[in-house]
């Protein structure tokens, strides 16, 4: 794939961290002696004190995004520019994340790599949800199907392809991608798929029945899931949104057809992270 010539850097900062200035300001300075542009979203701006742009202005003049903080401030920066198609390069301020490609001690010596284009582009699925004529949302980890109290368990009744295929009896579902493989999906008991495959996953949580077990799909198939029996669910779209799903009504989910796109450096080895995250290999 032919690399872009970056020049305008559109920067996010998780949100509620006002303590980000200091950093954002080192990060604009190293950046604009390269020669990059960077902008800041009005959100965060006003966060920290300084200017910025609205979200829609900062998409179309940027080349690329930049996402300063951890995996969820750069799950909610993919979800919200999906319609501009930007690649966005991660910044992790804390711990080791599976998104964020670099740490912040790391961004000084990979920016000259970003202006000669020695980086590569990952391409990574996410899925489109619709609940009738509403708008669709997306997500890039999971779309969770879950009980609204602490009592008490949903039945949930799936579909595949508009074919009736399973009832579901517990706490919930959890629809993911390869890439939300390692969120809600691995503690349900669901398992580890390389991010860059083409599939969904259906993982129960919770299920009454021990015969309920972890599905994975390719991704040419069409989920829908409606409740079984009176009442309603609540359904958490990347743990960052939720949205009630009422009896009588139905949620169709699938593969959208171009995902998001993730700038990682040339050495960005995913088997690397996740012996680092999960501790693989390690015998002390």
């Amino acid at each position: 794939m032919q690399k872009q010539n970056i020049q305008t850097l559109g920067v996010f900062l998780r949100p509620s961290t006002p303590e980000l200035k200091d950093y954002f300001l080192e990060f604009q300075t190293q950046a604009t002696q390269l020669g990059f542009r960077v902008i800041l979203d009005s959100i965060s701006a006003g966060m920290i004190g300084m200017r910025g742009l609205n979200f829609e202005e900062l998409c179309l003049e940027s080349d690329i995004l930049i996402s300063i903080g951890g995996d969820g401030t750069l799950i909610s920066t993919a979800r919200r520019s999906i319609a501009y198609k930007k690649p966005i390069l991660g910044i992790n301020m804390g711990h080791l994340g599976f998104l964020t490609d670099l740490q912040k001690n790391e961004v000084q010596a990979f920016l000259p790599n970003l202006k000669s284009g020695n980086y590569t582009i990952a391409h990574h699925m996410m899925l489109e949800g619709k609940i009738a004529d509403n708008p669709s949302f997306f997500a890039l980890n999971d779309i969770i199907l879950t009980r609204l109290n602490e009592a008490g368990m949903i039945h949930l009744k799936a579909y595949i392809d508009g074919e009736y295929f399973n009832a579901y009896y517990g706490d919930g579902l959890i629809i993911a991608t390869p890439t939300g493989s390692t969120a809600y999906n691995i503690s349900a008991g669901g398992a580890v798929v390389y991010p860059f495959s083409k599939n969904i996953l259906l993982t129960p949580i919770c299920a009454h029945s021990l015969t309920q077990r972890p599905l994975i799909l390719p991704d040419s198939f069409e989920i829908s899931i409606m409740l079984g029996e009176a009442g309603r669910c609540n359904i958490v779209v990347d743990g960052q949104e939720s949205k009630p799903l009422k009896f009588g009504e139905k949620i169709t989910i699938y593969a959208k057809k171009e995902g998001v796109r993730l700038i990682h450096s040339p050495h960005w080895n995913y088997f690397k992270i996740l012996k680092e995250k999960f501790h693989w290999g390690d015998f002390d």
